[in-house]
């Protein structure tokens, strides 16, 4: 399998879905760091990325399609759907997420997960 990176966009086998995961075949962002790429751990983290734009908030990033990501749609990352999948669900690189994108992504990361607060 090629090395997967932080920020690549993946087409990734998410079926089947439980609940109120997103199913599908679907692109997803890696958001994983890239320390545990390097360990040929397992499984990768990512955030699932829809077509359906249902509203922008700090729970969904509206991307616009590019050459560099690979997308066919303006989409949306769905940062509240971040999940673990296994290496095994992932089919091929499509892209990689953009500058301007990365940063609202790990601020919204960081707020969803509610890591500044120790309590």
């Amino acid at each position: 399998m090629e090395t997967l990176k932080r920020f690549d966009i993946w087409i990734a086998d998410m079926n089947p879905p439980l609940g109120s995961e997103p199913g599908k075949i679907r692109p997803v962002v890696i958001v994983q760091s890239d320390v545990l790429h390097r360990f040929n751990f397992p499984a990768t983290i990512v955030c699932p990325i829809s077509s359906q734009q249902k509203g922008v908030s700090k729970i969904r990033i509206s991307i616009e399609r590019t050459v560099l990501n690979g997308l066919k749609r303006n989409s949306s990352i769905l940062i509240d759907q971040i999940t673990a999948i296994d290496l095994s669900r992932l089919r091929e690189r499509i892209g990689f997420l953009e500058a301007e994108y990365r940063q609202p992504l790990c601020e919204s990361l960081f707020e969803i997960l509610d890591l500044a607060n120790t309590d």
